[in-house]
C-alpha cells in the first residue's frame, strides 16, 4: 500500500474524478451557477493531482501539502458558489 501512495496513483484517480466534476460543472445549466474562479481552481486542483505520477511529488510532504492545498482551494470556492443565488438568466 506504501508503494501505490508513494507512486501517486490514489491521487490521480483523484484528479480524475476531480476532472470529471470539472466537465460536469462546465456543461449545462451548472455552467452559469460556478464562477471563473471556481472553474479555474478545481481545473488546476485536478492537474495537480494528476501530476503527482509522472512528476514523483506524491512521495513528498512539500507534494502532498500542496495537493492538498490546491484541492481545499477549489472545494471552498465551489462550496461559496453553491451558497450564493444563481446569476439570473
Amino acid at each position: 500500500m506504501r508503494y501505490w501512495l508513494e507512486a501517486g496513483y490514489p491521487y490521480e484517480l483523484a484528479g480524475l474524478l476531480y476532472f470529471l466534476f470539472y466537465l460536469r460543472m462546465m456543461r449545462g445549466t451548472d455552467a452559469a451557477r460556478f464562477s471563473q474562479r471556481t472553474k479555474i481552481l478545481t481545473l488546476v486542483a485536478s492537474i495537480v493531482l494528476v501530476g503527482s505520477v509522472p512528476l514523483h511529488y506524491g512521495a513528498t510532504a512539500a507534494g502532498i501539502v500542496a495537493m492538498f492545498g490546491f484541492v481545499v482551494l477549489a472545494v471552498w470556492s465551489t462550496l461559496a458558489d453553491r451558497r450564493s443565488p444563481p446569476p439570473p438568466g
